[in-house]
């Protein structure tokens, strides 16, 4: 199915004989309705799996989260973009690709979950029922490799064939999870479910892959390409395990040091928050390929488009964070009851993040136009690095409103203090204070 057919007639007329418009156009709005769609469903389900678990089961389930996320970003290689990259270049040799790209996440997903089930019986937990918890969702690891499907789908242009498999496991699982919350179900069997998701996609990647005439059969485990994957992937693995740091260590802090239930207020507002993240997502994926292209035809044109991006996430964060300041605490309150009225008053602390969501999102179209990625992933270890001395530091002075102070500055010498250190990232950062000060310019003055 092509959302391009829906287009109105004088938009199909202008798109007439230009296929690569037109999948680009399909790919990216299918990847637009499976973000939507998983975004809703996670938020409402969630919203009542919190309200119904109360908030210290809430807590235990968001710790065991955070633990197997942490082992499970050290364990995926950051392989993703180089692997759909080489299947981009060399589509006659996606058997040897693909056999690679599954040999080593199956290697990492099969320590990560060994780490998990170490990790569960070895290492002090905030509760004893964390255990089981932390090993039924580690599980959802050994899944994971079947992704590189997805990977096959994203080389080869197909994004609503991924798409369709994520939506089907999302409904399905959340209509799961719904029956179990009415039949009263308990805390394991609800973490089971979430790995029933997981567990979904995978079928789904095995049916599509089959139907397009591929199977794990096919791969083949070429040396020489595990090699490249690991020599190649590396600084983007390094990069993904900061920028998890930074976005879920204050959850494992919060869990060991304060308690299950504080951890359960503080996810539950938490949830609240991001279920706006994809919005600068959708900004970007619609606004990135218009900066590269202005990048190599016209740098005039390519400043001020960057500039234009900047003001438009700050306005992103203006008609979402004040709503949430404003009126989230009533809506927290209705949603999830008065069990958690404590964090009602955190959403609009919480809120000040996506500020740095808007404008991290919109900084890493000017670090890959401008090919500095070892700087970004210097800024994302600095980041790190600083979240987590902070979040040790001010989470037993200050309670979770320390790990809010811990992200806010963690996530400001990541997109914005650090940019003083690197010449073209000085000039971007006066765009990006050029956007924030003075939104009500049409072209950035420098």
């Amino acid at each position: 199915m092509k959302i391009s057919a829906w287009l109105p007639p004088f938009l199909t007329r202008r798109l007439a004989g230009r296929e690569t418009l037109q999948r680009s156009i399909d790919n990216v709005s299918w990847l637009l309705v499976d973000q939507v769609v998983r975004m809703v469903a996670g938020l409402l389900v969630g919203v009542w799996m919190a309200r119904y678990l109360g908030p210290e089961q809430y807590g235990w389930l968001s710790y065991a989260a955070a633990v197997v996320g942490t082992i499970g970003a050290f364990t995926s290689l950051g392989l993703n973009a180089v692997v759909v990259r080489e299947l981009v270049r060399a589509p006659l040799a996606a058997a040897q690709w693909l056999g690679a790209a599954f040999f080593l996440k199956s290697l990492g997903a099969g320590v990560g979950f060994l780490a998990c089930v170490g990790v569960a019986w070895l290492q002090p937990m905030p509760a004893a029922p964390m255990r089981l918890l932390v090993v039924i969702v580690g599980l959802g690891l050994l899944f994971q490799a079947l992704d590189v499907f997805d990977l096959l789908y994203q080389a080869k242009g197909e994004s609503r064939i991924s798409a369709y498999v994520r939506i089907a496991a999302c409904v399905l699982a959340n209509l799961v999870k719904a029956g179990l919350i009415l039949g009263g179900a308990s805390l394991p069997l609800l973490a089971a479910a979430g790995v029933f998701e997981l567990a979904l996609c995978a079928a789904g990647w095995l049916w599509t892959g089959a139907k397009s005439g591929w199977s794990p059969g096919r791969f083949r485990v070429a040396g020489e390409c595990v090699r490249t994957l690991l020599h190649e992937s590396w600084p983007l693995a390094l990069s993904g395990v900061a920028v998890y740091a930074q976005a879920y260590f204050d959850q494992l802090v919060i869990g060991q040091m304060i308690g299950s239930s504080e951890l359960g207020q503080y996810a539950a507002a938490m949830r609240l928050v991001t279920a706006f993240s994809f919005l600068p997502m959708v900004v970007y994926t619609v606004a990135a390929p218009e900066i590269t292209r202005a990048k190599r035809d016209n740098p005039p044109l390519y400043h001020k488009r960057l500039f234009n991006l900047y003001r438009l996430m700050g306005g992103l964060f203006l008609v979402t964070a004040v709503p949430l300041m404003l009126a989230g605490p009533w809506l927290a309150g209705f949603l999830l009851g008065r069990s958690y009225l404590p964090a009602a008053a955190l959403l609009p602390w919480l809120a000040l993040r996506l500020f740095f969501t808007n404008f991290g999102v919109a900084r890493s179209v000017f670090l890959t136009n401008e090919g500095l990625f070892r700087f970004g992933l210097l800024t994302a270890v600095v980041g790190a690095a600083v979240n987590v001395a902070l979040n040790l530091w001010l989470v037993p002075v200050l309670g979770v409103r320390g790990a809010i102070v811990a992200s806010m500055v963690s996530f400001g010498v990541t997109t914005f203090a650090l940019e003083g250190f690197q010449p073209l990232a000085r000039f971007n950062l006066r765009l990006m204070a050029a956007a924030v000060f003075l939104p009500w310019r049409s072209r950035p003055r420098y």
